[in-house]
């Protein structure tokens, strides 16, 4: 490992599940460009008091919309310009402007075209899936992390996922936000900027690896998104995999 190898911050769960899909986004950025990094793993109660330590500027408020100062991960320090940079959009059009010699992540022309696609998790038509991940996420936390998540509900996990017939109703509510998503894509299109992969679908697919990941590969519910839209979504995440490890 060089002096340049770039530190990545994350966060870690049980059986050494990578599960976070903002953190998801920049690996797959770092392992398409090709750039060498080294994981440090931070517990969620441990984040704010860490990216403090190491002069990490915050992000101006909670996913949820409450007022900051809020310290995230995905966060890298590049030793190559002694910088720490923070939020995952940020950090990938930083990597392209520091390394454009490596493929790009925002081709020519389409930065503001992607930057939607960042935010994939706060899309609307999405939202009835949260019912179903941030339980599972929860389970699959270390103790620490796991109660840290737990304290921000004012109800018990166990009752925010869904069960009998409400969970075949809202199962339903989270097909329809994915096909709503579908009729974006022209039907021979792998990626969403057609044959090239791009920052958009590392995003995409940071959000369907967390589905899969939490939920289980061999879930009936992720076996449901995979199958989805004639198969679009387990195909996608599919074409991905070269880009999961350096």
């Amino acid at each position: 490992m060089s002096d340049n190898t770039i530190i990545f911050y994350d966060i870690p769960a049980k059986n050494e599940l990578i599960w976070s899909p903002n953190t998801w986004k920049i690996r797959y950025a770092l392992n398409y460009k090709g750039i060498p990094y080294k994981v440090v793993w931070v517990e969620f109660p441990d984040i704010e008091s860490e990216m403090k330590k190491l002069g990490v500027q915050p992000t101006d408020t909670y996913p949820d919309g409450s007022p900051g100062p809020c310290y995230t991960v995905p966060t890298i320090y590049d030793p190559k310009t002694k910088r720490h940079i923070t939020d995952s959009i940020l950090i990938a059009r930083y990597l392209d402007d520091t390394y454009p010699d490596r493929p790009l992540l925002f081709p020519p022309g389409t930065r503001t075209l992607q930057g939607p696609w960042s935010d994939v998790l706060t899309w609307p038509f999405l939202a009835p899936m949260f019912q179903f991940l941030m339980p599972a996420t929860t389970w699959v936390m270390n103790s620490s992390s796991e109660k840290f998540l737990r304290n921000k509900m004012p109800i018990p996990m166990e009752e925010v996922y869904p069960s009998g017939e409400k969970k075949v109703e809202e199962w339903k509510k989270v097909e329809k936000g994915f096909a709503k998503m579908e009729k974006w894509f022209e039907k021979e299109d792998t990626f969403v900027c057609g044959d090239t992969v791009t920052f958009a679908d590392f995003a995409l697919g940071g959000y369907l690896m967390w589905i899969k990941i939490v939920l289980g590969p061999d879930s009936a519910e992720w076996k449901d998104v995979a199958s989805w839209n004639n198969g679009r979504w387990g195909k996608f995440l599919k074409s991905l995999e070269k880009y999961e490890k350096l």
